[in-house]
């Protein structure tokens, strides 16, 4: 059984844009810079509401007895129907528990909002919050407005932190088809959250530090594979 890590990407629903928001006919960049206008006049910020969302890449860090591997699901090879149709095939393999970084808040409300618009059947560690680990709300005891952000907290555990500042330039990486940048970002993220989980697990006496350091040493294994560029984020740790 394996423990999931989990961040996703997304940009504005631009379909939804074009055809109810009377934007047909312009540019993408036109279309996400109407509609975030809207949504700071209707909500007080750019930010689109969870419902808003169109996802563009998935990223999976997997950890088990066996492996330490990461698996990216993006736009740029797959339609997002696709995209989420892979996600619940991995996560029906095998999974025994789900680990992100506000994932209550915000990865797991739209992917299961986009599931259903798709009329995907979930799988069933989506479902069930009991084997969710969202350490933004665990660590903050739930009180998430009070603690800063995956970037800041990942540094404070030996991280390198994010490479860029916000999920927003994603949407620019989007409009100059860096699809391979915003597949490194979303990886850079899962790794973030698995350094803070691994800390987290030391705290809770769920291993000690020599498993720590082994599951490091399987991860640095894994970046060296997987993507070299990754290795400067736990060259810190």
């Amino acid at each position: 059984m394996s423990e999931i890590v989990i961040d996703i990407e997304t940009i504005p629903d631009l379909e939804y844009g074009r055809e109810h928001m009377n934007l047909d006919g312009l540019s993408d960049e036109d279309i996400i810079r109407a509609m975030t206008f809207r949504f700071l006049q209707q909500t007080g910020s750019e930010f689109p509401p969870l419902n808003m969302h169109k996802i563009i890449t998935i990223s999976l860090l997997m950890v088990s007895s066996e492996i330490t591997a990461i698996k990216t699901f993006s736009i740029k090879e797959q339609t997002e129907e696709q995209i989420l149709k892979s996600l619940h095939e991995e996560l029906n393999k095998d999974a025994s528990k789900l680990i992100s970084w506000n994932g209550l808040i915000f990865d797991i409300p739209v992917i299961l909002f986009r599931s259903m618009l798709y009329e995907l059947t979930s799988s069933e560690l989506l479902l069930c919050s009991s084997k969710h680990l969202d350490l933004k709300n665990e660590i903050s005891f739930g009180q998430t407005d009070k603690i800063q952000g995956l970037g800041t907290v990942s540094k404070q555990v030996g991280s390198s932190g994010k490479p860029i500042d916000s999920g927003k330039m994603v949407w620019d990486m989007f409009e100059d088809k860096a699809f391979n940048e915003i597949t490194e970002y979303c990886e850079s993220d899962v790794i973030n959250t698995y350094l803070i989980y691994l800390s987290h697990q030391l705290l809770n006496r769920e291993i000690d530090i020599s498993q720590k350091q082994e599951h490091f040493d399987k991860l640095n294994a894994c970046l060296q594979e997987h993507n070299p560029n990754h290795l400067a984020l736990i060259e810190k740790s």
